[in-house]
């Protein structure tokens, strides 16, 4: 299916594109409750973060998953990379409290973080805040990345099984252990977010030994 093609009704989510426009079906029951309107980390099928996004947007409710942008250039070419910064992972604003089961019949969701007595756990503004505003901070990041570069950085190199902190972006201050650095430049960590270890990719310039001291 070519970009840009608009869907009537329920559409195959599987076969969306960048650029396709869902009409959701009125007839659809709402995913929410009367209640408190708060955000939602719900899980993910891999690599189907954009669709869970369509799915739920197609029924009224905002959700987004944090992407970070890198830029490289090879022979002469500059080429862009989006990485997921928590891949797995959809945050979900709902107007009310979420009706799980009607949640979980996207064919992109299987679950949410949960509070110790199994209820859906609303998270709390600060952090989502700053994941949602990645984006907009991506760019300032990068300038200070190019210019941490032109210092002397052996005093902050990681290294795969490292205990770390993050010394710059959304989680700024966590601490969080370094698994693997990987081919493009990046490192797969894992830190305890929301109460719970949490798979995450970063810059190695992001993090920093705790004896060397956060700047």
């Amino acid at each position: 299916m070519s970009a840009g093609m608009v869907w009537f009704g329920e559409p195959d989510y599987r076969a969306l594109e960048v650029g396709d426009v869902v009409l959701g079906d009125k007839a659809v029951a709402p995913l929410c409750k009367p209640g408190a309107a708060g955000w939602y980390a719900l899980l993910c099928a891999p690599q189907r973060e954009r669709q869970a996004e369509a799915w739920l947007a197609a029924r009224g409710v905002y959700a987004f998953h944090p992407v970070t942008v890198r830029r490289s250039r090879q022979r002469g070419r500059v080429r862009e990379y989006h990485r997921r910064y928590l891949p797995g992972y959809v945050f979900a604003r709902f107007a009310g409290v979420p009706v799980a089961h009607r949640v979980l019949t996207s064919p992109f969701l299987f679950g949410a973080l949960c509070r110790r007595d199994g209820e859906w756990g609303v998270l709390g503004p600060k952090r989502l805040r700053a994941l949602h505003e990645m984006r907009i901070r991506e760019e300032r990041q990068e300038q200070e990345r190019r210019a941490r570069k032109k210092a002397p950085a052996a005093a902050r190199r990681v290294r795969a099984g490292d205990t770390a902190l993050f010394r710059a972006g959304p989680f700024a201050g966590l601490q969080c252990e370094v698994v693997e650095l990987l081919a493009d430049g990046g490192a797969r960590v894992q830190l305890e977010l929301f109460g719970r270890p949490t798979p995450a990719t970063a810059s190695p310039d992001d993090l920093v030994a705790p004896s060397s001291g956060a700047a």
